[in-house]
C-alpha cells in the first residue's frame, strides 16, 4: 500500500521511492576544495606548528583527513582543549570535510612518541 508523504518521495512498504525526477540520476560526491597542502600549511602557521603532517584518505574527493600536529600551544592543554583549538583554527574547513581524525602533541609528547616507534 502506498501512502502519500508531505516529502517529494513517497513510501511505500516501508520503504522511501525518490521523486521521479531522480530516478537514474547519479549522485556525484562533492569534491571538497581543501587539500592536504593547504591545511598543513594553514596549521603550521595558525599554531607556529614545529611538526604538521596531513594525510587525505578520501581517495581524491578531499574529504576525509587525518592529521599530525606538534606544537608549543598545546603546552598545558587537556586532550579535548588541544582538540577544541585544532576545530576552531579549521572552523571553515570542517564545514565541508566529512571526516576529520587529529593526533595533537606538545613537542616533549611528540619526543616520547618517536622513542617508542623505534
Amino acid at each position: 500500500m502506498t501512502q502519500p508523504n508531505n516529502r517529494p518521495g513517497f513510501i511505500t512498504n516501508s520503504r522511501l521511492v525518490p521523486p521521479a525526477h531522480t530516478f537514474g540520476k547519479k549522485k556525484t560526491p562533492k569534491m571538497s576544495k581543501y587539500t592536504a597542502k593547504y591545511l598543513e600549511d594553514k596549521l603550521k602557521e595558525q599554531l607556529q606548528a614545529q611538526h604538521v603532517q596531513v594525510t587525505d584518505e578520501s581517495d581524491g574527493c578531499g574529504g576525509k583527513f587525518s592529521v599530525v600536529i606538534v606544537s608549543e600551544a598545546f603546552k598545558n592543554k587537556t586532550l579535548l582543549q588541544k582538540h577544541r583549538l585544532v576545530n576552531s583554527t579549521l572552523a571553515e574547513e570542517l564545514k565541508e570535510i566529512h571526516a576529520f581524525s587529529q593526533k595533537s602533541y606538545t613537542p616533549e609528547e611528540w619526543e616520547k612518541v618517536q622513542q617508542q616507534q623505534q
